[in-house]
């Protein structure tokens, strides 16, 4: 089940970029703020679809996605980490091999 704080964020926008108004950044800085943690497997399909292809940072908000989803018990969950044109999948994998980790064989 997907915590509230997740669904509101995922209302804000498609993805969350550089071209989102201050109206809407200020709505995704206060859903993220209000995740609860740690992120559960379902919070983290949700959250991560968020993340554009291109790497945008959504004036850093991005990141805190990534801290969040990161410190999540049930992380790496390899099977969202397939797409490795995108550049946020890359970003999680270089952390993830960083850290010692590496997908199953």
């Amino acid at each position: 089940m997907v915590q509230n704080a997740v669904k509101e964020l995922c209302g804000v926008s498609e993805k969350l970029t550089d071209d989102l108004d201050a109206e809407q950044l200020a709505a995704a800085t206060k859903h993220i703020d209000a995740l609860a943690y740690p992120l559960k497997p379902d919070d983290i399909r949700a959250l991560l679809p968020l993340l554009p292809q291109d790497g945008d940072t959504a004036a850093g908000l991005n990141w805190s996605l990534l801290h969040a989803i990161e410190a999540a018990p049930d992380w790496p969950m390899w099977d969202l980490l397939a797409d490795q044109s995108n550049e946020w999948v890359r970003i999680f994998r270089l952390r993830l091999a960083n850290g010692g980790f590496h997908p199953p064989a």
